[in-house]
């Protein structure tokens, strides 16, 4: 895997609305890109569920010339999450919740596990294959430096249930990247303690203001894909989300690393197209995962409702 296709598929790109132009700052780092990356009859389309590590992606997608995706990676996108209705206001549920919330996990480190779908375009731009390419990532900061390792996830079918597939090794590294002590390119900063101030600081890396919910959701994923939030800067965050009028309440789930928690979810990012959902636990441990959903009728390489991208931090 050469360096430009490891640094993006490290990103994490908010994605726009359909037929929204690029900002300023995006359309820059597009052109960037060398043209040979992004020329080739067939080309994969990854929508990646990774922190923005050493590119960062405010409103593209990264497309290179991987080649066509290996039998190695589930062609079953997960199942969709079942909830169970629950009383209470998402701002009354999301507050409780961040009351909730205790230490755990080790300072520094983040390790989540991840799908995300990858489209095979042909050369007149359609989708001719889809596939979920499933991973597990680690990042560990050091006062001496950091490291990122990513290994092959385990892929299931659609019912959710783990598969086997003839050479693809559950575990293998995909690859590794060690950096000096400062060297680690942050996305985001220190994380605020403070309700009010979680929105500007998600929106500081887009360069604008006033985006909706389901941004925020992204930014949020992408923030924790980069770093651990300490108990004070998750009740922030969560609070935050309480203040959100267009988030909704799903109800009780069991996530895809069997932990229960409660399911929020918000279409307006690209309302009709896709939602953005978020699961928060109820044994105080903060946020579970973060997906994208497909929920439109335009597509013909996907059914709908079908989950295109997910993580879950361990």
């Amino acid at each position: 895997m050469d360096e430009l296709t490891r640094r993006l598929d490290a990103a994490r790109p908010v994605l726009p609305r359909r037929g929204e132009p690029l900002t300023a700052t995006s359309e820059a780092r597009l052109q960037e890109i060398p043209r040979a990356a992004r020329a080739g009859a067939r080309r994969p389309l990854y929508l990646s569920v990774a922190a923005a590590v050493v590119v960062f992606l405010a409103a593209t997608v990264g497309m290179v010339a991987l080649g066509k995706p290996t039998a190695g990676y589930a062609t079953a996108t997960p199942p969709l999450l079942q909830p169970t209705p629950v009383d209470g206001s998402p701002e009354v549920l999301l507050m409780r919740l961040s009351e909730r919330v205790v230490p755990h996990g080790t300072a520094g480190n983040v390790r989540f596990q991840a799908w995300s779908l990858s489209l095979v375009l042909g050369d007149d731009g359609r989708v001719e294959e889809t596939s979920i390419a499933p991973e597990v990532r680690t990042v560990e900061h050091r006062a001496d430096g950091s490291r990122i390792e990513v290994r092959r996830g385990q892929p299931y079918d659609s019912d959710g249930r783990p598969i086997a597939v003839e050479g693809y090794d559950v575990g293998s590294l995909i690859w590794e990247e060690d950096f000096g002590a400062g060297e680690y390119p942050f996305v985001f900063g220190t994380p605020p303690t403070v309700a009010a101030d979680f929105g500007p600081f998600l929106e500081q890396p887009l360069g604008r203001t006033g985006v909706t919910t389901g941004d925020y959701l992204l930014q949020l994923s992408n923030l924790l894909t980069e770093q651990t939030l300490s108990p004070e800067q998750l009740r922030a965050a969560l609070q935050f989300l309480a203040t959100r009028p267009d988030l909704e309440v799903e109800g009780a789930v069991t996530d895809r690393l069997d932990r229960p928690g409660l399911s929020f979810v918000t279409d307006s990012r690209a309302p009709g197209e896709y939602a953005e959902r978020i699961v928060v636990s109820d044994a105080g441990l903060g946020i579970l995962s973060i997906e994208t959903t497909y929920i439109g009728h335009d597509r013909t390489d996907l059914p709908s409702p079908a989950v295109i991208n997910y993580t879950a931090w361990e």
